[in-house]
């Protein structure tokens, strides 16, 4: 699914490589990872691009544009995802971004485990 349709990203199914507080690098497994996709965002107004294989086109994008989003928003956002690498920030942290410290695959922090999705680390399971 694309930006028009609902979120380019599953946070979910996100792999955490990578954390410092309201920042992180991820893994995207998913045979839905190809293409690229991001989003920035100020308060409550935030602007998407998209495009991605299958998804709708409009000069090649298939989202671009300015939307007034406030449910449970960040004063700051930002997405880049790029065939299976992701990068996430929002300040303050929300439901797609959480605080969390990682290294190498290595979550340290809300929970320790290797290679564990953002649904792990979040308590979503």
């Amino acid at each position: 699914m694309c930006c028009c349709g609902g979120d380019a990203v599953n946070e979910d199914k996100l792999v955490l490589c990578c954390a410092l507080c309201c920042v992180n690098l991820s893994v995207y497994p998913s045979c839905g990872c190809l293409g690229c996709s991001g989003k920035a965002g100020i308060c409550c107004l935030n602007a998407e691009i998209c495009c991605k294989p299958g998804a709708p086109s409009l000069f090649p994008f298939c989202c671009v544009g300015l939307k007034p989003q406030c449910n449970g928003c960040s004063i700051l956002n930002g997405q880049c995802h790029v065939c299976c690498g992701v990068l996430s920030c929002a300040i303050p942290c929300n439901d797609e971004v959480p605080v969390a410290v990682a290294v190498a695959g290595l979550t340290l922090y809300p929970k320790c485990g290797f290679c564990m999705s953002q649904k792990a680390v979040m308590d979503r399971e």
